[in-house]
């Protein structure tokens, strides 16, 4: 099972709802548009490979982008409730199953960056979005 596939299983088990995209940071716009919301945005990752450090470890630093559409010119107070309703219900489940797989050595509180507002700026100016960024490591040398 690869990175991708696991990172995809998490999600689906953590927030169905959510459509799950992996793209490059190039071709992401072509997907804004067509593209189903509510939506996880995986881009590209960076790899940092293999490192010796109590044996072999593989670590990946990873950003999700968790989106949702509001109304055409909706207010920031409401552009807020749908980030607070995204971290309820997507961003949090997510990091939970992401630290109950197993597949990952556990990531501890503050190894995850959430930040809003961070809409992709290929994204037009009805995406709302919770930005998530954290490094995996393989547990007991798995993914090499």
């Amino acid at each position: 099972m690869t990175l991708l596939d696991k990172i995809k299983a998490i999600a689906a088990s953590a927030c169905p709802d959510y459509n799950f995209v992996f793209e490059t940071d190039r071709m992401a716009n072509v997907l804004a548009d067509d593209a189903p919301f509510p939506m996880l945005l995986m881009s590209e990752f960076y790899d940092s490979g293999y490192q010796f450090r109590y044996g072999w470890n593989r670590t990946a630093r990873l950003e999700l982008s968790f989106m949702r559409l509001a109304e055409f010119q909706d207010d920031a107070i409401k552009r807020e409730e749908l980030r607070d309703q995204m971290r309820t219900e997507a961003v949090l489940p997510f990091i939970k199953a992401l630290n109950a797989s197993g597949y990952f050595a556990p990531i501890e509180t503050d190894g995850f960056t959430i930040s809003s507002p961070n809409e992709p700026p290929r994204f037009d100016a009805n995406a709302v979005s919770v930005f998530l960024r954290f490094n995996v490591t393989f547990k007991d040398g798995c993914g090499l």
